[in-house]
């Protein structure tokens, strides 16, 4: 299946008419289905490893004279591990789903700009709007770096509060003591959490878009 859809991906560089858009519709279909498998295999994934590290500092902290509890320990490791390997085979077999359902809809937008399609403006706009957050969100995760090396003791205020102050957001009398750090690194996460959402609305809607 993922052959297929690669091997229509090549074919997309030729003239919009050579390609009936029934095709196009299609392959973003399926690749959607295919990605979201991928991200569901993936959450659990991560699910599942954190669960091995737990589990082998479990492992580590059970004394080896209680052989019982060590057995248990073992057992419940063993157990992670398979699932793990099972779901490792499942993301083996969708492959790169993600990427390849990414560069269907990269594709589908910019076909859709560059024609008459009244979509083509609103994924104009969608665009620039990602494009700022990709540049702001990680400035703003670089302050918040530096504010947390400052309150572990491994960071100065001057460079936090020059990273804050890059941002536009620096407070009358500037950051001042680690109250002050404490202050701002809220108003950070903050605004973080709500640039991330709103780049998951714009993503959202520019799958929404283009799967018109």
């Amino acid at each position: 299946m993922c052959i297929v859809i690669l091997n229509r991906i090549e074919v997309f560089g030729r003239p919009s008419d050579v390609i009936p858009f029934e095709m196009i519709d299609e392959d973003l279909r399926m690749a959607r289905q295919r990605a979201r498998r991928w991200d569901g295999l993936s959450e659990r994934h991560a699910a599942v490893a954190a669960l091995i590290r737990e589990a082998r500092l479990e492992l580590d902290v059970v004394g080896v004279w209680d052989q019982e509890q060590v057995a248990v320990a073992e057992a419940k490791l063993g157990a992670y591990l398979t699932v793990l390997a099972a779901v490792e085979r499942d993301l083996a077999e969708v492959g790169p789903a993600r990427e390849l359902y990414e560069e269907l809809l990269a594709r589908e937008e910019r076909r859709l700009a560059a024609s008459a399609d009244h979509r083509g403006a609103e994924l104009l706009e969608i665009g620039r709007l990602l494009a700022e957050l990709d540049v702001e969100l990680p400035a703003r995760e670089r302050a918040q770096a530096a504010g947390l090396a400052v309150l572990n003791g491994q960071g100065t205020v001057g460079e936090f509060a020059r990273q804050v102050e890059a941002l536009g957001m620096m407070a009358e009398g500037g950051v001042q003591g680690m109250g002050g750090v404490r202050e701002v690194m809220e108003q950070l996460e903050d605004r973080c959490r709500e640039l991330e959402r709103l780049r998951d609305g714009l993503r959202a809607r520019r799958e929404e878009v283009l799967l018109d």
